[in-house]
């Protein structure tokens, strides 16, 4: 009852079984619509009227001269101080569950703000820390003459030619432990190297660049079914061109013999990118490939590839090792300067370095799809290009992003996509390429110190030109761009040295050869390698 009284005319809900006062009751269902204490819907229909024996007669209704009629008027006034009551203590328990709810959001979202300013106090001393170090390998690696080389790129390689360092116990550490140790030492040695390294002897002089011409053609390298090469790597000798095909394959090409040495078939779709394990040269090295089939393939040279006098069908490659660990296409492969470990990058914005023998030792994400992988030269951090226009420093033992740099980003579709992502040797500079813009970034400032557009390099350019890619050679004296043709660049001041043309199609793929950039050489869509290089003298 909601009154607390008897009832003078009670009734009874056919919902709930509970007797009313009829008067409250129709009182508190015209004002609310349901019934009391429950939420209920209640009509006319739903109250049955209860019969006293005998009937109760209710009295003529009295004036306000009587004491009756008193009574009357306060009866009424009492009524209405109960369902006003009750409907005041209803509001408040909805009031108290609303407060707590919003003082439990409340709380909540202390926690998140305070986590995230944490995390952004993180990445702040990492991204300081990169900077310190930036700095301080650019201090280290200044020349003390005019003629020492600005940077180290014909460094012998760290997991080659120092191959004490790996024979040196590691105790019981994990293979993640032991690529840490294993990277933080090969950044010790080559910064030490970068201190005492001068330019190469026989680099090619800029002057000698700008004679440069197309002196070989190589033609017809795939299969005509689906034709394209998208990836390039020369070795260290400068005689093999490794290309990754749309026809699923990759090729190795010896341009002393001026022939394939070999086909790597296994993978089932097209291959995204190859690269050489630069340990040894020439024959005795590794091949790493990537595909679309979401793999990561390892090649080790056959036992014949060592004799000199192997004949081209002893020669070859076969596969070491299988690596599944991406759920999307793998976009990039990039090798890691001890020549120990390999990066790979897929579509989907995953990471990870393996060991040759195909163990994932580490791996991570970023919150956008990936489109381009390289390593820094000191093997402590990685640089991936994005599809939606930008570039991402990412330290690999933290598996955090230091830097993320807009390269494209208000770009509309595919004229976004980072297509083209280098380091230089000096530690501190690397390129970017999207289809309308080329930069080189200098990572102490995380700004861009030079920009050009295709009509920049190439002022007759057709409109639908599109950059593809850009590489810095060994020394990091010389930066080459790809397009509808390829730019050879000057590092310091950044002078065009050599606009050479590739034909019909545009280039994919350009990669330099040697440790002299003695020339450099383009990979396009119809199959063909196009070599360049400066005029005899």
């Amino acid at each position: 009852m909601v009154s607390g009284e008897a009832p003078t005319e009670p009734v009874i809900s056919a919902k709930t079984g509970r007797i009313y006062e009829k008067r409250i009751l129709q009182k508190y269902m015209e004002e609310h619509g349901c019934e009391p204490q429950t939420d209920h819907a209640l009509s006319a229909d739903d109250i049955i009227s209860v019969d006293g024996a005998p009937p109760v007669v209710r009295p003529r209704p009295p004036t306000l001269t009587s004491v009756p009629a008193l009574l009357s008027t306060f009866q009424n006034e009492w009524d209405a101080v109960v369902l006003e009551t009750f409907a005041l203590k209803q509001q408040y328990e909805q009031v108290r569950r609303e407060l707590s709810q919003a003082l439990y959001q409340n709380d909540a979202a202390c926690r998140v703000v305070a986590r995230l300013v944490q995390e952004r106090d993180e990445a702040r001393a990492a991204l300081a820390a990169l900077n310190v170090q930036v700095s301080a390998s650019a201090e280290v690696q200044k020349p003390a003459r005019a003629d020492q080389m600005d940077v180290d790129g014909a460094a012998e390689p760290a997991g080659g030619d120092h191959s004490d360092h790996k024979d040196q116990d590691r105790g019981e550490l994990s293979a993640e432990d032991t690529y840490y140790e294993r990277a933080a030492e090969t950044s010790r040695v080559l910064s030490a190297m970068r201190m005492k390294r001068e330019t190469p002897a026989g680099l090619v002089t800029p002057e000698a660049w700008k004679t440069a011409r197309e002196a070989q053609t190589v033609e017809a390298l795939h299969t005509t079914t689906k034709p394209g090469i998208v990836g390039l790597d020369v070795d260290r000798s400068g005689d093999l061109a490794l290309t990754a095909g749309l026809d699923n394959h990759a090729e190795v090409f010896s341009r002393s013999r001026d022939q394939t040495l070999a086909t790597l078939k296994g993978h089932t779709k097209r291959v995204t990118s190859a690269a050489w394990v630069p340990g040894t040269s020439g024959l005795g090295a590794h091949i790493v490939t990537g595909s679309a089939d979401k793999s990561v393939r390892v090649w080790a040279p056959k036992p014949a590839n060592s004799d000199d006098d192997a004949s081209v069908r002893a020669i070859g490659w076969t596969k070491l090792c299988i690596i599944k660990h991406h759920n999307a296409e793998v976009v990039g492969v990039a090798v890691h300067p001890s020549n120990e470990y390999v990066a790979s990058a897929a579509a989907d914005g995953s990471w990870a370095v393996h060991s040759l023998q195909g163990e994932t030792v580490v791996s991570g994400t970023v919150d956008a799809p990936v489109s381009r992988i390289a390593f820094h030269p000191d093997g402590t951090f990685l640089g991936l290009g994005t599809r939606d226009g930008q570039a991402k420093i990412v330290d690999v033992k933290q598996r955090q992003v230091l830097a993320t740099l807009d390269v494209a980003a208000d770009a509309e579709g595919d004229a976004s996509e980072v297509n083209g992502l280098h380091f230089s040797e000096n530690g501190y500079y690397f390129v970017t390429t999207s289809a309308r813009e080329a930069a080189v970034w200098d990572l102490r400032k995380q700004k861009k110190t030079k920009v050009w557009d295709l009509k920049d390099l190439a002022p007759d350019a057709d409109a639908e030109a599109a950059f593809t890619a850009a590489r810095f050679d060994v020394s990091g004296k010389y930066l080459a761009v790809a397009a509808d043709r390829v730019v050879v660049l000057k590092v310091k001041g950044w002078a065009q040295l050599a606009e050479l043309q590739v034909g019909e199609f545009p280039a994919r793929a350009v990669a330099w050869v040697g440790d002299t950039a003695s020339a450099v050489v383009a990979a396009t869509m119809d199959n063909s390698l196009h070599y360049y290089e400066p005029a005899q003298e």
